[in-house]
């Protein structure tokens, strides 16, 4: 199959790797960055450098964007608007789901050929199997760089909402953020009695890896929507938090990332539901 020309827009440490990716498999490849000295490694090792936008648009039939954020990559792709036609843009960005909709709203009105995406990888794994890219969007752009979207790991399409791929990323990431941030608060408490961090990462590994798989009944239970299921209440799990709170501050280590689903619960119990299931406490996440 014939390679494709092939732009990159931004050489931070991401758009770094997947120019990198890129020209290792064997596609022709023009880079841009705002700081011109970032070109030159690439071009050394045989990309072309472009010394503006509209250039290294120009050169390729697929243009990869990976600037800083959402107002970046407006001020850099609405003057080579018209450039863009008849190319197939594909945005790799981290934006807010609202942000990658609205640049798939602007692409529309300009003509464009457009494709939203997000990376669930660091730069060290672009190119490896478990390297995670999710796009949604235009499914045609999608057909159209799928063979190239490829070379750079996994690629799932999620849909025609542009902000799908972005919003399945932010989802995924807050679930990472919330278990090591109880990674930190369970080593602040054992390093009080002198346990190291990592004998301590150890044994939360343990533990989370036994008690991941009952996510799914969970999810099953919150899809089933009536949280009479006998399994643990609202009023228990209020009783066990203020417990895991009482026993951080016993140790001198606040207890700030336990307390607000405290607050949830607490809400929840307030409102006549306190022998429900405790995920009750989902539909306090939804803002009226």
């Amino acid at each position: 199959m014939p390679k494709r020309t092939v732009t990159v827009l931004g050489l931070g440490a991401m758009g770094s790797a997947i120019a990198q990716r890129l020209r290792d498999t064997g596609h022709d490849t023009t880079v841009w960055n705002r700081t011109a000295a970032k070109t030159r490694p690439h071009a050394e090792a045989g990309s072309r450098a472009a010394p503006t936008v509209a250039a290294a648009v120009a050169a390729s039939d697929i243009v990869f964007v990976v600037l800083l954020d959402h107002a970046s990559v407006r001020e850099h792709l609405e003057p080579v608007a018209a450039d863009l036609k008849d190319r197939t843009v594909v945005n790799l960005t981290t934006t807010t789901p609202n942000q990658a909709r609205d640049t798939a709203a602007w692409a529309a009105e300009q003509g464009l050929t457009y494709l939203d995406g997000a990376i669930m990888a660091v730069p060290s794994m672009i190119g490896e199997p478990h390297s995670r890219l999710l796009y949604s969007g235009d499914a045609g752009a999608y057909e159209t760089a799928r063979t190239v979207l490829e070379t750079l790991g996994t690629a799932e399409f999620e849909g025609a909402d542009a902000g799908l791929a972005s919003l399945k990323d932010m989802a995924l990431l807050s679930a990472m953020d919330l278990m090591f941030a109880g990674y930190v608060q369970a080593i602040a408490m054992m390093r009080t009695v002198g346990a190291t961090a990592v004998d301590t990462a150890e044994e939360v590994h343990a533990w989370l890896a036994a008690m991941l798989p009952h996510g799914r009944g969970l999810a099953e239970i919150i899809d089933g929507g009536t949280y009479d299921t006998g399994g643990q209440s609202v009023d228990f799990d209020r009783i066990g938090l203020a417990s895991l709170i009482a026993a951080s501050r016993e140790q001198g280590v606040r207890a700030d990332l336990l307390e607000p689903h405290k607050k949830l619960l607490d809400e929840l119990a307030a409102t006549g539901h306190g022998a429900d299931d405790w995920l009750r406490v989902i539909e306090r996440l939804t803002i009226h």
